[in-house]
């Protein structure tokens, strides 16, 4: 039985599908195996895998319909018979060292390591920002480190019996889903190793899903019915007290992103006010607040305002006085 199970989604990508195999296959830590999911490629990916598959016993293939990254991942989990999961998605590819730099930390009580990315490709400052290392070495996973790690699965390496005793899956037929992954696993693994090492080459194209959101892609209020997702999953597992507080943040952040990201604000902002009446908790936070009372105006217009003003202002909002000071609000009656 090996170690570390890679698995590894694959679409119509057979201009760089063998750079992603010969990177996994030539590692230095051996005890892998190397799943290949084919989503229904129609290009020469198959006939790539089938090649590296006949030359190394290591890769196992499975051919399926075109049925999306999270049906590929979920459908690798399912076949995956290693201690520990590791993903790489199939237009990156990874240092040839990267499982013999990782093994040594995934001990103890640390159920998982997090670790640097290499970022290139057609690329711009916010993405280097997003994946800047946030914390180091061993770290408790609370709320706050939930909501500051980057959210992408490639960047970790997992522990299966984790994932699979608390039936952790990718959400079908959405955009985004490494949110909801990230939520379920962090809030059960309780400790993280973070690793400031760059061993994952991270490719960003155009039609990424990254891309596609920067083109105000129709998808993006997905965000908030994902949210829905984890709201449901906290409370199967009784953690929604716990993780309150850092999930209302992340769902004023998901506002943030769908606003700099849709093309109809308002539509989207409905779809918001939709998805939170569905969720059950209690919040003064003032962008929530102002969603509850369907006053999407002043979400909008807060979501773009500057530093500065998110830093220290004084608004009129129901009735009262909202000062923020340092990004917090406190609600005072008027004078």
């Amino acid at each position: 039985m090996p170690l570390i199970s890679v698995i590894i989604p694959i679409y119509n990508v057979d201009r760089y599908l063998k750079e992603c195999l010969d990177s996994v296959i030539n590692q230095t830590f051996e005890d892998i195996e190397i799943i290949c999911i084919n989503d229904g490629s129609t290009d020469n990916s198959c006939a790539v895998l089938e090649e590296y598959a006949k030359k190394n016993s290591k890769i196992v293939v499975v051919n399926q319909e075109n049925k999306g990254q999270s049906v590929a991942r979920n459908v690798g989990l399912q076949v995956a018979r290693g201690k520990y999961i590791s993903f790489v998605d199939s237009d990156d590819f990874i240092n040839t060292d990267m499982y013999e730099s990782l093994i040594p930390f995934m001990s103890g009580d640390v159920n998982l390591v997090v670790f640097d990315v290499n970022i290139f490709g057609e690329q711009d400052n916010s993405m280097n920002k997003y994946f800047r290392m946030k914390f180091c070495g061993e770290v408790n996973i609370d709320g706050n480190a939930i909501f500051r790690c980057p959210v992408t699965p490639w960047n970790k390496i997992y522990r299966k019996d984790i994932i699979e005793k608390y039936e952790i899956l990718f959400p079908e037929k959405l955009h985004y889903e490494d949110n909801s992954f990230h939520w379920k696993y962090m809030m059960h693994a309780k400790k993280a190793y973070f690793l400031k090492k760059k061993l994952y080459n991270y490719r960003i194209r155009k039609n990424s899903i990254i891309g596609e959101t920067k083109s105000k892609n129709s998808k993006v209020t997905d965000h908030f019915i994902l949210c829905l997702e984890i709201f449901e999953y906290m409370k199967k597992y009784g953690l929604e007290q716990e993780y309150q507080t850092s999930f209302v943040k992340f769902f004023e952040h998901c506002i943030g992103v769908v606003c700099a990201n849709t093309k109809n604000l308002r539509k989207s902002m409905k779809i918001a006010n939709e998805i939170w009446s569905k969720i059950n908790i209690s919040s003064d936070n003032n962008i929530i607040c102002a969603l509850q009372h369907k006053d999407y105006d002043y979400v909008i217009k807060w979501i773009g305002y500057s530093f500065l003003e998110k830093m220290c202002s004084v608004k009129k909002r129901y009735g009262r006085k909202v000062i923020t000071i340092c990004g917090h609000q406190f609600g005072i009656n008027d004078f």
